[in-house]
Order: structure tokens, then C-alpha cells, then sequence
């Protein structure tokens, strides 16, 4: 986590109390240059490059189609882009698949495919792919002005908050912020400072801490289905605190210096159907998920399932290049799909009753740890800890 470095909170205590200290002319100036000295520290020249040359690319597109050039361009800067994303983040398993299907139909696999190396991917390249995207769609799709001034764009694109792990900002939210730059209030200040050190405790004290006994139980030679499902718990204590913990963190400092991004996490345990748990967990990346792949698939207007169902492997996919995020991403896609099945047919259950909140409670919290099992184990693991625990409650 690059806001536990030492030398980030140095940067920290220089960046900020300068970025107040500047008139508001000089702002978006100084902003821009901490956030390029964040990104070359974390990520280098060559990490820098790719977001550089993207960052171009898309500019100067979103120009082009507000003047009315081409469908064609916003098509090729989207594959530029997912290019971009694919090749840094999944050529690696891309070449691993070919090689196994390979090998199960010729002799040998060509030596190219057993010595790839998958190049390093640039500092974010999830989360800035994902927000150029989001920038070209809505100029295009819903005609919305483009960001004319450069230097707010380059802002936008290497924003330092929000840089490394997001959460995913919109652009129409966020360039109004930088027109008129301002120092927050005292007491957005206490706040912000209350929910770094929220963000902090959250990593340190509880997702750090999970781990340890994480690794006591994977260390364990004998897995009951009381410890599995403990297991399983402290895997959702873990990403969760992690993540939201980082997200805080972001969040915080970004209001330190008078701005707001989105937030990314709304209690989503407490969620009582998977369709909820999505509206609260990882906002921003599950918002865009069904803004930008979903409902261009057609949504709920046609062929729901399959919509459902590729917009979650994308998004299992989105968290790493593995076969066990894919079956994870569809493991969520089925658990939406039934429960959508089941909201139409029976939709008493759903009702805000307390009898079926907590039935409804117990089953998406259930659905939904079981699955972190998906997410952070390869699938034959998983079958075979289930398998174990499971037959640990069989009376011998």
C-alpha cells in the first residue's frame, strides 16, 4: 500500500500545506506537479509513459468528437486504450491459455509462449484506462463538453489521491473542482483528518491483522467446516478492510485540499440482497461496470443473463488476470441472475419485512463470503477445502 511508505507522508506534509499556502490562480499548477512527482516516484519513466501517451491520445479525441468527427475515432481510442490495458495486465494469461491449448494439440509449444514474460504493468492501469474510457463515452455517447483546458485534463488523469487504487472518478463531477480551486474549511480539514486516520486503522488494524490469522489457518492441516467458514469471514474482513480503508484514505485527502471524489464503500455486509451488496460495495468500479459495460450490453432490456453474467466475469477479471477472479466474477453474475429469477417470481420475499430481511441477510452474507474463497484460492483449492469441511460434519 503506497500511502504506508514513509516517504509518502513526507510528500504529504509538503504537498498540502503548500497547495493552501498557493493562490488560487497557482492551484491546479501545484496540483499537477505533486501529482507528477507521486507518480514518478511510485511508478518511474517507464511507468510514466503509457499514461502520458494515452492521456494525449485521449485529449485530444474527446475534442475531435465534440466537433463531430467520426464514430470511428471513439471506436479506435477505446481499443487503444483496452489495448493498452490488455497488454500490460493480460497478455501474460492470455499466453499461458494459448500455451496449454497448444500443448493439448501439437507436439511441442513454441519456446516464445514457455519464456514469456508479462511486461510491468504501469502504476493504476486499471483505474486510469477505466476513467479515459468513461471520459470518451460520455463525450460521445451523451454529448457532454469535453475538458478544453489541458492542464485540467492532466490533473484529472494523475489526480495523486485517487491515482493508485481510486476510487474511479466521473469527470463531469470533477472538472467543475478545478475551475475554481479553494482552500477547504477548518472543519473539513478535522474531518478529512478523522477519516485518514479511519483509513489507517481499518489497514493496519484490522486488514493487516486478518492476514495473520489467515495464514494460521491456511498453515492448518485439518479444516473443519467451522474453521473454513471462519476462514472465509476473515477473507471478507480482509479485502474489505483494505480496500475501504484505503479508499478513506483517498477520500480524506482529497478533501484536505477542498475536493470531492466518490465514495466507495457503504456498509455493504449489511446488504440483503446481492443486487444491494453491488450498490454498496466498490461503488465506483460497480457503477461503472453497469454504466459502461451492462447497460451497452442492453441491460435488463435484453438477454439480462448473459449481461449479468459478462459484466461480472469483467469485472472478476478487472481484480487480477486469473482463471480463480473470472470464476469469481461469475460466481456473482449467477448469484444475480437467480436472484433476479427469484424477485420475479416471488417478490413477497424481498419485502422490508423484518422476517425477510433477515432471512435475506443471511443468505447474501453467506453467498457472498463463500466467494472470497473464489476470489483469493485457485477453484480446485477451494473444491477441496469445501470437500474436507464438509466431510468433517459426517459422523464417522
Amino acid at each position: 500500500m503506497l500511502f504506508l511508505e514513509p516517504w509518502f507522508w513526507i510528500f504529504i506534509a509538503i504537498a498540502i500545506p503548500m497547495y493552501w499556502l498557493c493562490p488560487p490562480r497557482l492551484k491546479v499548477y501545484w496540483l499537477l506537479l505533486v501529482s507528477a512527482v507521486f507518480h514518478y516516484h511510485f511508478a518511474g519513466p517507464a511507468g510514466m509513459a503509457p499514461i502520458i501517451v494515452l492521456a494525449i491520445a485521449t485529449y485530444f479525441t474527446a475534442i475531435l468528437l465534440s466537433a463531430g468527427r467520426t464514430p470511428r475515432l471513439f471506436g479506435a481510442a477505446c481499443a487503444a486504450i483496452i489495448g493498452a490495458l490488455a497488454f500490460y495486465k493480460y497478455s501474460g494469461f492470455a499466453v499461458r491459455i494459448v500455451a496449454v491449448l497448444v500443448q493439448r494439440t501439437v507436439a511441442s509449444t513454441p519456446p516464445w509462449m514457455t519464456d514469456w514474460r508479462a511486461p510491468a504493468a504501469p502504476l493504476a492501469v486499471s483505474f486510469f484506462t477505466f476513467e479515459f474510457i468513461h471520459y470518451l463515452y460520455e463525450v460521445r455517447v451523451h454529448n457532454r463538453r469535453p475538458i478544453r483546458n489541458p492542464l485540467h485534463f492532466a490533473v484529472f488523469a494523475i489526480f495523486f489521491p485517487t491515482l493508485a487504487s481510486g476510487p474511479i472518478k466521473r469527470f463531469p463531477d470533477f472538472a467543475p473542482q478545478l475551475a475554481a480551486p479553494r482552500n477547504p474549511r477548518p472543519a473539513d480539514v478535522w474531518a478529512a483528518g478523522q477519516r485518514i486516520i479511519r483509513g489507517l486503522f481499518k489497514k493496519i488494524c484490522i486488514a493487516d491483522l486478518s492476514v495473520e490469522y489467515i495464514n494460521i489457518f491456511e498453515a492448518s492441516s485439518h479444516l473443519t467446516a467451522a474453521t473454513l467458514a471462519l476462514l472465509a469471514v476473515l477473507q471478507g474482513f480482509r479485502i474489505y478492510y483494505d480496500f475501504s480503508g484505503y479508499s478513506d484514505i483517498a477520500i480524506g485527502l482529497a478533501q484536505m485540499m477542498g475536493f470531492r471524489v466518490p465514495e466507495n464503500f457503504d456498509r455493504p455486509y449489511f446488504s440483503t440482497t446481492l443486487q444491494e451488496f453491488w450498490r454498496r460495495w466498490h461503488m465506483s468500479l460497480s457503477s461503472w461496470i453497469r454504466d459502461y459495460i451492462y447497460i451497452p450490453l442492453g441491460g435488463n432490456r435484453a438477454h439480462r443473463a448473459f449481461n449479468l453474467l459478462a459484466a461480472m466475469v469483467l469485472c472478476g477479471l478487472w481484480h487480477g488476470a486469473a482463471f480463480n477472479f473470472a470464476l469469481w466474477g461469475l460466481y456473482h453474475g449467477a448469484g444475480l441472475t437467480i436472484e433476479a429469477g427469484v424477485r420475479r417470481l416471488r417478490p413477497g420475499l424481498f419485502t422490508n419485512g423484518w422476517p425477510q430481511r433477515i432471512l435475506g441477510w443471511t443468505i447474501c452474507y453467506s453467498f457472498v463470503t463463500y466467494g472470497w474463497l473464489l476470489f483469493f484460492y485457485p477453484a480446485e483449492i477451494v473444491f477441496a477445502m469445501t470437500k474436507e469441511a464438509v466431510w468433517s460434519c459426517v459422523p464417522s
